[in-house]
């Protein structure tokens, strides 16, 4: 999902749960499991990618059009996940609870969005252990080709997100008469 996405869905989980609870330690966990999560992204851009060029346009730019070539995302996994959710459940703490039901708004919209750029779907991308095994190499999990230059302003490519390249038609099959072998024998 487009970061901007990312950014409406969860102030309005936000809104709703702490119109619905009152708890301040709730409302901010799920503003970090369901749009800061995507601080990974940033780490792995700098740390894995070794990229410098910090301005926002430029590193939304590096995701949406398929130049990334390590995919670590530590926060996008479905075993941290599992690991939260165990220890929310032995602490009871309300904010860590947050950052799970943030979490479990953040990863199903990218397998769902992201997903239409990817044949076969994202399900299993967002296994740690699967990224580890395929040695954290995005071309094992799509082709950066797919997706077209984006030449629309910072702002909208924020909410909008990523765009497949045009599809090339198909060649015409030629006429049904030049196939025929009957009329190559006379």
């Amino acid at each position: 999902m487009s970061p901007g996405g990312h950014l409406v869905t969860t102030a309005l989980a936000c809104g709703a749960v702490y119109a619905a609870t009152g708890s301040s330690a709730l409302t901010v966990g799920i503003a970090a499991g369901g749009f800061l999560i995507d601080v990974d992204h940033v780490v792995d851009y700098v740390l894995f990618e070794g990229r410098r060029d910090l301005r926002p346009a430029a590193f939304l730019r590096y995701y949406l059009e398929g130049h990334v070539q390590r995919v670590v995302l530590l926060l996008h996994s479905y075993e941290l996940a599992a690991l939260l959710i165990l220890l929310a459940w032995t602490t009871g703490w309300a904010w860590l609870w947050g950052y799970c039901l943030g979490m479990a708004l953040h990863l199903p919209l990218d397998i769902i969005f992201n997903g239409r750029y990817v044949p076969g779907g994202m399900v299993g991308f967002y296994s740690f252990a699967r990224r580890w095994r395929a040695g954290f190499r995005a071309n094992r999990f799509w082709d950066a080709a797919r997706l077209a230059p984006l030449d629309e302003n910072f702002w909208i490519t924020f909410f909008r997100g990523a765009k497949l390249r045009e599809a090339q038609p198909e060649p015409e099959p030629p006429p049904a008469a030049a196939l025929d072998p009957g009329r190559l024998a006379h």
